[in-house]
């Protein structure tokens, strides 16, 4: 959030999500798609991925931000623990490609970090989730993560066996499979309720706000406010002061209007459910329970969808 109100101040100088542009060439859709919800400069670098542009002309690598990100995590931690932090086991969405996971190594590795291992989301996940229950017969959980940058499911197995050294019971943990869609997450749909602010503002004044950056940052940060009051009420009602060209911006925002924008996406929510499924060979009838992870789920229209999909 800090990056968020830093960014409808500094528009130019602000980076964030990065994860939409690790191991991307520069002419990949998902540059294209930073262009529409990011408010920084890109250009090409000379590896023909993307370099990110201060206002003063300053070029930043994908994998020097995101080191940042780390080296300030690393400094945390080691506020937290009074010790020092060397080694990391990061996780990274199941869809992430060998280009997009030796980003995130090279990233760790310029904060100044060991990469112990890369493991995808839902596997951290249901390790968590077992860590405090027991399986005395075999079980299949649906961990659905719904976050900014995309959904994904994980079938997992959970099974309690003993070790044939010692007899020691322990959990043994498999992924029989996944779904994902890298394009239906938290980013979009705050960028489909900032386009709701968008065509307000243009109606009521005649100007296209899209012309001034920081108006857009603006519009961003309250794009995320509004939606997350929708999320728990049928309307909400969305204020910028001095928006762009000292004019104030006061809009009401239903939830009924929010989903409508969406509505092109509910069949999107559920399908990595159906996918990650039929990847295990398995039907709803072997799952015992859809474990809920990820910002996203909160959100009423995610949830009714992927409750119509799997039942209560």
């Amino acid at each position: 959030m800090f990056l968020v109100i830093q960014g409808s101040r500094f528009p130019s100088d602000t980076f964030t999500y990065l994860k939409t542009l690790l191991g991307a060439p520069s002419d990949a859709p998902a540059v294209t798609y930073y262009t529409q919800i990011a408010s920084a400069d890109i250009e090409e670098s000379a590896r023909r991925t993307v370099d990110l542009v201060q206002a003063d002309g300053t070029k930043w690598a994908v994998e020097e931000l995101v080191a940042m990100k780390f080296a300030y995590i690393k400094h945390l931690a080691e506020l937290v623990a009074n010790e020092k932090v060397t080694d990391v086991v990061v996780t990274v969405p199941p869809y992430y490609s060998q280009f997009e996971r030796d980003a995130i190594a090279d990233a760790i590795e310029i904060s100044g970090l060991r990469t112990l291992a890369i493991i995808n989301d839902g596997t951290a996940v249901a390790v968590n989730y077992a860590m405090t229950r027991t399986f005395p017969t075999p079980e299949y959980h649906v961990i659905y993560d719904a976050g900014a940058s995309g959904i994904r499911a994980t079938v997992a197995s959970f099974t309690t066996a003993k070790d044939p050294k010692t007899g020691a019971a322990g959990t043994h943990i498999a992924v029989a499979g996944v779904g994902y869609d890298r394009t239906t997450g938290g980013v979009e749909l705050d960028r489909r309720m900032r386009e709701i602010l968008i065509d307000a503002f243009n109606a009521k004044t005649g100007k296209d706000i899209r012309e001034d950056k920081r108006g857009m940052a603006k519009l961003w940060k309250e794009a995320l406010r509004v939606k997350a009051i929708l999320s728990a009420n049928s309307e909400a009602v969305a204020i910028v002061e001095s928006l762009a060209w000292d004019i104030d911006f006061k809009t009401k925002v239903t939830r009924a209007q929010f989903e409508e924008k969406c509505k092109d996406l509910k069949n999107e929510f559920s399908k990595p459910i159906e996918d990650a499924l039929k990847n295990a060979g398995l039907t709803l009838d072997n799952v015992t329970s859809v474990i809920f992870t990820g910002g996203s789920t909160r959100i009423p229209m995610v949830q009714t969808a992927v409750k119509a999909a799997v039942g209560e």
